[in-house]
């Protein structure tokens, strides 16, 4: 995190100060220390995957939520970025992401937050993903990841997260281990595979070739 710039985190406050006050503290609850640590983890393990990748990347985010991984992947990636997308289906995600990356956004639409259901979203014209990331699949039951793992084009890098916080009633497909998770989610041709300690829960993670 020592690396972030200084004129993107005013902007991350910025998007939560312009909010009104009944909506703040729903902003900050992206903030938290586990949220920022597990987005850095998949920023990490990029760019160990992908220093060396001279392509141009498309990276499209979903359940994006407020953009704050998607504003540390533009700051800190070792690895090309040409545009990201993000994609949350609660409406109000939008315009707090777009304020929150909003160098990026006015940098070419670098960065664009959308609203959209997961399992019917299109990817943009002449915007073909080469990353596609998810770190919210707890929150999907199991028929609507399919359908939205099915959509995503072939050799494709995919990186999904999710974790054993079963207390959480948002949380409806937690795993037990890593290779449940393996099973749940699809993987396979593997180029990365970890856990998280996150105080009261244990985060999982995997990139895989699809």
């Amino acid at each position: 995190m020592d690396t972030l710039n200084l004129t993107d985190i005013i902007h991350w406050f910025n998007a939560i100060r312009n909010l009104p006050e009944n909506q703040r503290y729903r902003a900050l609850e992206g903030m938290w220390d586990t949220q920022l640590h597990s987005k850095k983890w998949i920023v990490d393990e990029l760019n160990a995957i992908l220093s060396s990748d001279s392509r141009n990347h498309n990276v499209y985010v979903f359940g994006g939520w407020i953009g704050i991984l998607s504003s540390m992947l533009l700051q800190r990636s070792k690895f090309a970025i040409n545009k990201i997308r993000s994609i949350d289906i609660d409406p109000w995600c939008e315009s707090v992401a777009d304020t929150v990356c909003k160098p990026y956004e006015m940098d070419g639409w670098r960065f664009k937050a959308r609203t959209a259901d997961m399992c019917e979203f299109e990817y943009e014209h002449n915007l073909s993903p080469s990353i596609v990331i998810n770190t919210s699949s707890e929150h999907v039951d199991q028929n609507t990841y399919d359908v939205w793992y099915d959509s995503i084009p072939k050799n494709v890098l995919v990186v999904v997260q999710s974790n054993d916080f079963y207390d959480c009633s948002e949380h409806i497909r937690c795993v037990s281990s890593i290779q449940e998770f393996k099973t749940k989610n699809h993987v396979s041709n593997v180029l990365y595979e970890g856990t998280l300690d996150s105080k009261n829960y244990t985060r999982y993670m995997c990139m895989w070739i699809k």
